[in-house]
């Protein structure tokens, strides 16, 4: 265990007193932060996952939070003109003139909740953008019908300024809904330069700055339009994490048992709901309560449940199906960008075509007795996203200069390293609890992220400096990603990482 007073590993020290001078988030100024934009469509599970976004704001650079369509939710053109999705996903069998369409005002509405709070949270890390920053990025994109993309938009407007601008970062445009008015900012692109001397040149640069991170493709503008007209865009298909954090939780879901109390009713009132403005707005099963355009019926009423799920009990887990696109966008010190192939919070990615540039979820990870585990790669993360989640929701409430948890800080002191096969290899780090409690170490191998395919021998595990064996039978390239993990003595166990790659030469 850490010291309460001073931390040492190799030499180092660093007292507890200093946590005023490093920061638990570590995010930094914006512009060292992710840049990203979100469209959403709005439904239950959107509503619920930005209401976790908001509280982790101080992460991102939030360039736009955006209404967009889906095969779920679209509002018409308000000329009464029917549609029929060609979308096998519909809902519907006969032309619509709109479809469960949650309207233009419900962000602005949950923003607002947000500035009730923003005072407090900002007490805790003064990286929060203020409620009217948020406000002023909230645009309409293209809603009309689903898959929609026929004409510019406020929305489509700003995505399209952001990938033309000078900023170096990539732009990561998350799609909750369907990817529509995404499509639409990058066909006014193509519109605006295709046949001209610049299009070559501003093609290369969307290009390369655009990832586009989708908890499902709800609509078929990705495959009508992205893939074939944009294929070296990066494209990042987060929906396998869908079994952890959507609607099929308790019955259907990879979650692990010992792990579902996370999403039972007992802990999600007494960690959420009952915690400040944000908390109580979150939507759970059997609240009576629906998004406009949702039905109780197919949304939590406990009276007149779906027949395709179990049985469930007021104030449980409903739905944070959009989550995954922004949990490895937080800066948990795992490094899960910008290489997705290195997971973290929101699951560990596999390529799987170069053109179109499409990345999927990995089927699995490697559990603790070394057999693949279904899904492991986003629910081996579950109880440090939901304690810290609970934390931030506590910050929500709780008044500059009153006692709360923070996040351990944790340094990798041992950067990556190229070693040799067959060798023993030294990796130090260090951990301390900005509030002076105790800390926790673990050194373990995360071997899925690593391109050795077997496992390597730790000594030490739970000190500040463990031993690692390199097998003799480790080829040139392969690499080898030890993480430290800290947790902290608080009543709400937090978790923090760090993580070194080994490299055999």
């Amino acid at each position: 265990m850490a010291s309460a007073a001073t931390v040492v590993c190799a030499d180092v020290s660093v007292p507890a007193s200093a946590a005023a001078a490093h920061p638990t988030t570590a995010v930094g100024p914006a512009g060292q932060r992710p840049r990203t934009v979100i469209t959403t469509d709005m439904e239950q599970d959107d509503y619920d996952s930005l209401i976790r976004y908001l509280l982790y704001s101080d992460e991102f650079d939030t360039q736009g939070i955006v209404y967009s369509a889906s095969v779920y939710h679209w509002a018409g053109d308000g000329k009464g003109t029917p549609f029929l999705s060609p979308n096998p996903r519909r809902e519907y069998d006969t032309p619509q003139t709109s479809w469960r369409w949650t309207g233009d005002t419900i962000i602005q509405g949950l923003l607002g909740q947000y500035a009730r709070v923003y005072r407090n949270l900002r007490a805790h890390d003064p990286g929060y953008p203020s409620p009217q920053e948020l406000l002023s990025r909230t645009k309409l994109g293209n809603v009309d019908f689903e898959g929609e993309m026929s004409h510019d938009t406020a929305g489509s407007d700003l995505i399209k300024k952001l990938l033309l601008d000078n900023d170096p970062r990539p732009l990561y445009l998350q799609a909750w809904g369907g990817t529509n008015t995404i499509a639409r900012a990058l066909r006014s692109i193509h519109d605006q330069y295709a046949g001209t001397p610049q299009w070559q040149r501003v093609q290369d640069k969307v290009s390369a700055k655009a990832v586009i991170v989708a908890s499902g493709f709800q609509d078929l503008t990705y495959t009508g339009y992205i893939a074939p007209n944009w294929p070296k865009l990066q494209v990042r298909d987060v929906s396998g994490g869908y079994g952890a954090w959507g609607y099929y939780f308790e019955g259907h879901s990879p979650v692990p048992p010992q792990w579902q109390y996370y999403f039972g009713a007992d802990w999600t009132k007494k960690n959420i709901l009952d915690v400040g403005p944000l908390g109580a707005q979150y939507f759970v099963w059997g609240d009576g309560r629906s998004t406009p355009g949702d039905p109780l019926d197919t949304f939590g009423d406990l009276n007149n449940p779906p027949k395709w799920l179990p049985a469930r009990k007021k104030y449980d887990f409903l739905s944070e199906g959009d989550t995954v696109a922004f949990m490895n966008l937080i800066d948990t010190g795992l490094r899960s960008e910008p290489d997705p192939t290195w997971g973290g919070w929101g699951g560990r990615l596999v390529r799987q075509t170069a053109t179109p540039n499409l990345w999927t979820s990995a089927p699995s990870d490697l559990g603790p007795d070394g057999t693949a585990i279904g899904s492991y790669g986003w629910t081996r993360w579950i109880p440090a996203a939901q304690n810290d989640f609970a934390t931030r929701l506590k910050w929500s409430v709780t008044p500059p200069g009153q006692a709360v948890d923070h996040q351990p800080v944790v340094r990798a002191l041992t950067g990556d390293a190229s070693v040799r096969a067959g060798t023993t290899v030294t990796a130090c780090g260090l951990a301390y609890d900005p509030d002076g409690g105790p800390v926790g170490l673990r050194w373990s191998q995360y071997q899925d992220a690593g391109t050795f395919p077997g496992a390597v021998t730790i000594t030490g595990a739970d000190r500040r400096c463990a031993r690692a064996a390199i097998p003799a039978g480790a080829r040139s390239g392969q690499t080898i990603h030890l993480v430290l993990t800290a947790t902290d003595g608080g009543d709400t166990a937090l978790t923090h990482y760090a993580r070194v790659v080994l490299t055999v030469r």
